[in-house]
């Protein structure tokens, strides 16, 4: 066995997670790559091993794998762009300091989570609930990572492209990078599980207070697990993204160009955790190590995945797993995930 095929198969017998795939590269190719465990663990729907081409749900790896890709391509929007040039409502006056540079960044203020969907389903629906949203701190004070962000950098990214965010993703950022990523998997694709019934968002919202009665029964399988993302539309700019380790990789890589430093600097120092555009420091994320550099720069999702990125080593360090499948467990996962960046600098040096 090879040390990530190791790793993986330790992890799944501690409990960690049901199935998983795991990928060292550079920036010009794939060192190692490891699959292991069970896609679906069944009976409903049945049992499916991980595969080569199975596809994982990369929740929040999308804010940075898409949205921050985008704008760092061709979007053409300065970072001092507010979002009220797109949604006539953002104009309001408590909306004042809140910049894309803030919302990429978390520091624009807006609270951490908020279920859209209890004022309505859609886009329109959406951007209705955007503009009524209140901060709950102001723009610049403190880090609150936040799904809101990056559900207006949506908003902003469509009305730039007039187009929808899937098909621009896949021609300006998929395409070119040769990555296979993508947002609304077809049927016949093989995807990895992830929970069932919706148990974890219900919780939320009864904890406010609110009520929503269609909540998805049984388990979520070939549709992004985010509540608001699948009620947008399948498709955001904070979850929604479905891929394997190899198409990760493609997106991931491109950002060891020197030219893209200023978009995974530190843009938050004084702050509790380094905050780059789209992308998270070392310094306060939980599933960093100290051996990385300090200029390494990733991001983790809900569902189980992660991606690393170190410049100094030419580095992609890339973990996906189904660790919310059939439920979600309350595990320190980013333990397992800082066991597997150890162990992928310890084998590749």
């Amino acid at each position: 066995m090879t040390a990530l095929s190791e790793f993986l198969s330790a992890e799944i017998d501690a409990g960690s997670f049901p199935g998983g795939s795991a990928l060292v590269g550079t920036s010009e190719g794939v060192l190692e790559e490891a699959i292991a465990g069970r896609a679906c663990v069944g009976p409903e729907p049945e049992r499916e091993d991980v595969a080569p081409e199975t596809l994982f749900d990369l929740a929040s790896l999308t804010k940075p794998l898409c949205s921050a890709a985008l704008l760092a391509a061709d979007a053409g929007l300065p970072l001092d762009t507010l979002p009220g040039k797109f949604l006539h409502e953002w104009k309001k006056t408590r909306f004042e300091g809140i910049t894309l540079e803030r919302l990429l960044t978390h520091t624009s203020g807006l609270e951490a989570w908020f279920p859209m969907y209890v004022r309505g389903e859609g886009v329109a629906a959406y951007r209705r609930t955007l503009g009524e949203i209140e901060p709950v701190a102001a723009p610049g004070e403190r880090v609150i990572y936040s799904d809101l962000n990056f559900l207006l950098v949506t908003e902003m990214l469509e009305s730039v492209f007039t187009a929808p965010l899937e098909r621009v993703f896949a021609e300006s950022v998929a395409a070119p990078a040769g990555s296979a990523a993508r947002f609304l998997p077809e049927r016949s694709l093989p995807t990895a599980a992830t929970e069932r019934d919706d148990r974890f968002e219900r919780v939320m919202v009864e904890v406010r207070g609110l009520s929503y009665g269609r909540f998805r029964e049984g388990v979520v399988k070939g549709e992004v697990h985010d509540g608001n993302a699948f009620r947008r539309g399948g498709v955001s700019g904070h979850a929604g993204l479905f891929a394997t380790a190899r198409d990760v990789w493609a997106l991931a890589r491109v950002w060891l160009d020197p030219a893209r430093r200023e978009w995974t600097d530190d843009r938050t120092a004084g702050l509790a955790e380094a905050r780059g555009l789209g992308w998270q420091g070392r310094r306060g994320a939980g599933s960093a190590i100290p051996e990385m550099s300090d200029a390494s720069f990733g991001h983790t999702g809900f569902t189980g995945t992660s991606v690393w990125v170190d410049p100094e080593r030419d580095r992609v360090l890339v973990l996906l797993t189904n660790r919310i499948h059939p439920e979600v467990r309350e595990i320190p996962f980013n333990e397992v995930r800082q066991r597997f960046h150890r162990l992928a600098i310890e084998a590749f040096p």
